[in-house]
């Protein structure tokens, strides 16, 4: 699942997570994405730290509530090593500053969705 709420990250994370040969649910709010979370069951997701409604920290630390072994790639525009720092202490499988290297994340998607079983592996 991609939550963020620029739309050409949106489409471009969606399309090349497709490519690769995933399902991808998007969302361009938290409410939306905390919403996916729980019906779709995402394999893991890229949630922005900006988002319009609420802070991306505010959605991962309601994901945990709900999901807690979901992983969870934090993205920013705006990085600052707190940001890091927070991310990873709230729990999140990874951290990523945009733009970003592609290959690296979906190297990263690979990884986070290893100790799933097939048929969970079919989406982000």
């Amino acid at each position: 699942m991609v939550v963020d709420d620029d739309p050409l990250f949106r489409w471009a994370a969606s399309k090349i997570l497709e490519r690769a040969g995933y399902r991808v649910h998007a969302a361009a709010t938290g409410q939306d994405g905390l919403a996916a979370a729980r019906e779709c069951h995402p394999g893991v997701v890229l949630l922005d730290i900006k988002l319009p409604d609420q802070a991306g920290f505010t959605v991962l630390e309601a994901i945990r509530q709900v999901r807690p072994d979901l992983p969870v790639v934090m993205l920013t525009a705006v990085p600052t090593p707190e940001t890091s720092r927070r991310a990873l202490r709230l729990g999140a499988y990874a951290y990523f500053e945009k733009p970003c290297d592609w290959t690296e994340l979906l190297a990263t998607v690979s990884r986070a969705l290893l100790p799933f079983t097939p048929e969970k592996q079919a989406g982000v």
